[in-house]
């Protein structure tokens, strides 16, 4: 051994027995103690699932699996066989009413999906609100002129700080037939008295029909640094917690909104009204209204009267429907020669404007204890159809569905009895073909059982079949062995 060489330790791998030669199970790892994220040992996420589980489980899915084979034996068939009405006269009587049956699912049904069309459609009824604006001043200088100053004050301040109230307020004008619509729709034929103790329905009140009031008072801001800006702006319906859990659907509704300030001085004020409209609706631009003849509508509203227009004009293209060959004041407003009509509500949004809001000029006069506008404002709303709701009511009623399951299991109770009628048919067919000639009869039945028979058990070997089935088995036999043979020899070369 060279004495230079660095000797070399050897390194017995653990588990390795010098005597034995047979290496020892090697002891368990150590957890791992140095930097890194420690990660536990994996359990089982799923608890353990208990026997009365699983044999819940399987009478769950052999109940499933019953319930499946009854309603695959469940008799569907309501029609009555031929040959029963020479039996049983009164059988054509179920035949017209099945008939009647028809047409009134036909009607019932047809009505069904107008009134659906019509709920979606969600028009709107237009009314008018008349708009007041009044004011009142209050210890102005004027009137408190005759009130005795105090001989002992520094300066002759009567301390009294002069202020004004203004209220607007709106109201919807009575319309008598309107409201008797409302009450019931068919009040304008006649057809029932009137009653003049129906319920009224209750009428919306101011702020439903705006989403803000804006009223700018025309002053200085120097004088006056407490604002010279009113807003109200409507809440969100739930969005207070106290209203969402009494179950209210928003804040409360007023017929009236004022305000108070401080001033002495009449004062000219603007008063911004915008609309609450609900589909929103826009405002047109000059060229689409005068294409439609109409100044504001909804997203929907528009294209139905270009679709409209479309169609009074002439326009679709005879061989794709859905195109539209523009004329001259088409063109110039979406600048194509042809359009595509699913394209049409993405064309119009460059055609359509917020609504301006309705804006009233008022003179705030504090010279007089109380003034009224000399003028009164009325304005177009759009109220919800009264018979829209009754319809969704319609609709969405709980005693539509369980008339429905009551129909149906009548009618099941019907196909069961139609088919007891067929069995008892069939048994009187056999039965009275078996009396009028019963040699005859057998012979015949002997000789279908065979054929049946003959039929099963055609492919065994030694089996008698009939002339007819053998020249049919024949034709087919080459062709089904050819085929075979190369649908193998395929699935071998594949």
């Amino acid at each position: 051994m060279d004495p230079m060489r660095p000797s070399v330790q050897m390194r017995v791998p653990p588990g390795y027995n010098h005597n034995s030669q047979v290496p020892s199970p090697a002891p368990p790892q150590q957890a791992r103690r140095g930097p890194g994220p420690m990660i536990g040992q994996p359990q089982n996420s799923h608890q353990q699932i208990s026997a009365a589980q699983l044999a819940a489980q399987h009478q769950a899915a052999l109940a499933e699996r019953e319930l499946a084979k009854r309603r695959a034996r469940k008799p569907t068939d309501k029609t009555i066989p031929e040959g029963v009405e020479e039996i049983v006269p009164n059988a054509r009587v179920y035949r017209e009413l099945r008939e009647m049956e028809r047409r009134y699912d036909a009607a019932i049904m047809r009505k069904r999906l107008d009134i659906q069309d019509a709920v979606n459609r969600n028009v709107k009824n237009q009314k008018t609100m008349r708009i007041f604006v009044s004011n009142t001043a209050k210890d102005q200088p004027w009137q408190v002129s005759d009130r005795p100053l105090d001989e002992n004050a520094f300066d002759f301040d009567t301390g009294q700080i002069p202020t004004f109230r203004v209220k607007i307020e709106g109201n919807l004008l009575d319309d008598e037939e309107g409201d008797a619509a409302e009450r019931d729709p068919d009040s304008d034929l006649g057809l029932t008295p009137k009653n003049p103790n129906a319920p009224v329905p209750e009428k919306r009140k101011f702020s439903h029909f705006f989403k803000s009031i804006v009223v700018e008072l025309d002053r200085s801001r120097d004088l006056h640094p407490d604002g010279n800006t009113i807003e109200w702006r409507k809440q969100a319906p739930n969005t207070q917690p106290a209203t969402s859990a009494l179950g209210l659907g928003g804040p409360a509704e007023f017929d009236g909104f004022e305000f108070e300030r401080k001033g002495d001085d009449n004062i000219m004020c603007t008063i911004k009204l915008v609309r609450d409209e609900v589909p929103d609706r826009f405002r047109l631009s000059p060229a689409l209204a005068d294409l439609l003849d109409t100044q504001e509508d909804t997203r929907a509203g528009i294209v139905m009267k270009i679709w409209e227009y479309v169609r009074a004009h002439g326009l679709q293209d005879p061989d794709e429907r859905r195109t539209i060959n523009c004329n001259p004041p088409m063109r110039a407003i979406f600048n194509a020669d042809r359009l595509y009509f699913p394209q049409i509500p993405e064309l119009t949004l460059s055609h359509i404007l917020p609504l301006e809001p309705i804006t009233i000029p008022y003179l705030i006069r504090c010279d007089v204890a109380s003034s009224m506008s000399p003028q009164i404002h009325d304005i177009t709303v759009y109220t919800d159809d009264p018979i829209r709701h009754k319809m969704s009511a319609i609709i969405h009623s709980p005693t539509y569905a369980t008339s429905l399951r009551e129909i149906q299991s009548i009618d099941d109770h019907i196909a069961v009895l139609v088919q007891a009628i067929n069995h008892s048919k069939a048994k009187r067919v056999f039965w009275r073909a078996m009396a009028e000639d019963p040699a005859e009869f057998v012979k015949r039945w002997v000789s279908s059982q065979k054929r049946d028979l003959d039929t099963l058990c055609g492919e065994a070997p030694g089996r008698m079949v009939e002339e007819e089935d053998v020249k049919r088995a024949s034709l087919w036999k080459d062709k089904i062995g050819e085929s075979v043979y190369l649908l193998l020899a395929k699935q071998r070369a594949g």
